[in-house]
């Protein structure tokens, strides 16, 4: 199948779907007339008509029908209801070849593949292979990093579909499905350390009495070259940070301060923790 082929569906017409598919348009890896978004909400959909030229749809099930990629961007609690849905219509049946791909946090790929193969041989199953993606927020501003792993019915050009796809808006790594915990504790709930060390930085400045728009500067500007050094230079972080550290100076006294309030283990206690609840919370489906 050619790109100009392609018809992507999205269920659901959250951020990180209108994120996607504008990303997509503006890469020119795709066309709008390419692009389903489906929706409830009429307001919601009339807006991305408007903004995207996107063909819209308030039936799962058409949306699902007509396209050769499916993305199923609904909330984790609303997916068992509109894979039933999908199911009991009996579009899981279809002979024509189609690409599952789920952004949704948490569902492992047999939660999907136990109601969207229930009935079906391996022949038919064949044809719909999941791909389980975990994206973050950082693609919004189309630098996000995704997670990216497919079940056994996924081949090396369904993987190349998606990560082409998802490239439109970040990096993208493949990776083993027994993984994903660890993709959702590092680049999932990473953007939100990065706040969290953020808020203390220009909290600490105002302290220092700064005015709020001149600490969120600071702070700002400051991170922002830090990050942009480091991806350019193509040295380590701890490298870079031992050039900064001049002994006896105040780099280093801020340092030695973290390491003393074990600053380093409570991040890596916090993001292991992550993954745990990662863990349970897939248990728990």
């Amino acid at each position: 199948m050619s790109a100009s082929d392609v018809r992507i569906g999205f269920i659901g017409a959250g951020n990180m779907a209108e994120a996607m598919a504008g990303a997509l348009i503006s890469s020119g890896k795709m066309q709008s007339r390419q692009l389903t978004l489906c929706d409830i909400r009429e307001d919601r959909l009339s807006y991305l008509k408007t903004q995207y030229n996107v063909h819209t749809s308030t039936s799962a099930a058409e949306t699902f029908e007509t396209a050769s990629t499916v993305v199923l961007a609904v909330k984790p609690q609303g997916m068992r209801a509109l894979l039933e849905e999908l199911r009991n219509k009996g579009l899981h049946r279809s002979v024509q070849r189609k690409q599952i791909i789920t952004i949704a946090a948490g569902l492992p790929l047999s939660f999907y593949e136990g109601i969207l193969y229930e009935g079906l041989d391996e022949t038919s199953a064949a044809r719909l292979p999941i791909m389980r993606v975990m994206p973050n927020t950082p693609a919004l501003v189309l630098a996000g990093m995704s997670g990216l792993c497919g079940n056994a019915h996924t081949t090396p050009s369904d993987m190349d579909l998606a990560e082409a796809l998802l490239s439109s808006m970040g990096d993208v790594l493949r990776v083993t499905e027994a993984q994903m915990d660890g993709v959702t504790a590092v680049s999932g709930s990473g953007p939100a350390y990065f706040f969290y060390f953020v808020e203390a930085m220009v909290k600490t400045a105002e302290k220092m009495g700064f005015q709020s728009g001149e600490a969120n500067r600071l702070a700002l500007a400051t991170l922002n070259g830090a990050a942009k050094l480091l991806l350019d230079s193509g040295e380590e972080p701890a490298d870079l940070r031992r050039k900064v550290t001049s002994p006896g100076g105040t780099t280093e006294a801020a340092i030695n301060e973290m390491k003393a309030r074990n600053v380093a283990e409570g991040i890596q206690e916090g993001m292991l923790a992550a993954a745990r609840r990662s863990r349970e919370l897939s248990e728990l489906i």
